[in-house]
This record gives structure tokens, C-alpha cells and sequence, in this order.
């Protein structure tokens, strides 16, 4: 059975469910890390990763992200620390604050699946649903959702990681935001309700 997961900034998924605020997650040393799965990008993936979140942030009449290639770079450094380890475990080490990141896993066996960017991106979106516009701000079931729709960010650089792990064939799926959402105090100008 598919087990999708997500990561922010400032929210967190386990090997479970949506967990609480982590800063840093996964094990204190080397000894449990594996080799980086091998990336799996091509133009259509950089293509589905914009158009997904585009799609999305206009109907929360934010503007539309371009690529930038930079941020692409980061994202292929970032998914080769994160998938040193099965599942989310490889938490936020070396993330600086420039940045915001949602981050997705899938897992399923015996097939040999590679999610796509719009099934990270929809599972990040279903925070949306607990999203409470009267009362803005951070909760972690909902910090992958506004990074999404965050108006503020303009650029977006995503990876793709997959194959065989310890719990099945494993895909990774991080993208990388700037300027970053979820900034304190900041949620009445950048979240706004679907039209």
C-alpha cells in the first residue's frame, strides 16, 4: 500500500503520520546512512513541479513561480542528504533559513513506481482542508499547504530521488522555495482562501 508523506520547513512527517514541530530529525550519526538513491529528473518532472504548484497558488491568487536553476542545484544536494536514510528521517541538517522546503515520500512494493511532482504537491496541499483563515498562521498540519501558496515566494527549485529501500521502491520528491513561506506574523498577506 502507497504511503505518501510531506515535510516543511517547519512541519515535519514521520514513518506514520504528520507529526509535530521537528528541527532536526533522523540518526545522530553516519553509521545508519545508505548510499543517495539516484536522481530522477528530466523536463517534463521540472515541468509538472511548476505547473502543479501554478495551478494552485492562482486559485489562492498568489503569483505565479518561475524555475531558477540555483534553487534546482540546492534541491539535488538536499534530496542526495535526505535519502540517505528510509523515510523522512533525514531531517533539516545544513538547511539554512533562505530557504523553504516541502519535502515528499512514497514508498510501494512489489511495484517499481516513481511518483510524480503533482503527487507530492497535492499531498502537501491537503493541509488546506484545517487551514483557518480567520485565525492565519503556522500549525503543522497545515505549513505544507501555505508554503505552497505562500504569495511571497517566487522561485522554485525541485529533485526527485527513487528506487529500491528497506521498506519497498522509495520515491523522494523535495522542492525548495525562495523567499520562504511560513514567516511568523506574515500569514494574513501571503494565505489567502480558494476562489
Amino acid at each position: 500500500m502507497p504511503r505518501p508523506l510531506g515535510r516543511t520547513v517547519k512541519a515535519a512527517a514521520s514513518a506514520g503520520a504528520l507529526a509535530g514541530l521537528v528541527t532536526v530529525a533522523g540518526p545522530a550519526t553516519s553509521a545508519w546512512a545508505r548510499p543517495p538513491l539516484p536522481l530522477v529528473m528530466d523536463a517534463a518532472f521540472h515541468n509538472d513541479c511548476l505547473s502543479s504548484h501554478n495551478a494552485l497558488r492562482a486559485r489562492h491568487q498568489a503569483p505565479a513561480l518561475t524555475v531558477d536553476q540555483a534553487l534546482v542545484s540546492y534541491a539535488k544536494q538536499r534530496i542526495a542528504q535526505v535519502t540517505r536514510y528510509d523515510g523522512l528521517q533525514g531531517g533539516r541538517r545544513g538547511l539554512g533559513t533562505d530557504y523553504g522546503e516541502n519535502q515528499y515520500w512514497y514508498r510501494t512494493s512489489p511495484s517499481t513506481r516513481v511518483a510524480s511532482c503533482a503527487d507530492g504537491v497535492r499531498n502537501w496541499y491537503d493541509g488546506s482542508r484545517f487551514y483557518d483563515y480567520a485565525r492565519p498562521g503556522f500549525s503543522a498540519r497545515t505549513g505544507l499547504f501555505t508554503q505552497i501558496v505562500w504569495k511571497g515566494t517566487t522561485k522554485l527549485g525541485c529533485a526527485r530521488a527513487a528506487g529500491p529501500g528497506a521498506q519497498g521502491h522509495e520515491t523522494y520528491v523535495l522542492c525548495v522555495y525562495r523567499a520562504p513561506g511560513n514567516v511568523s506574523d506574515a500569514y494574513r498577506e501571503n494565505v489567502f482562501p480558494a476562489r
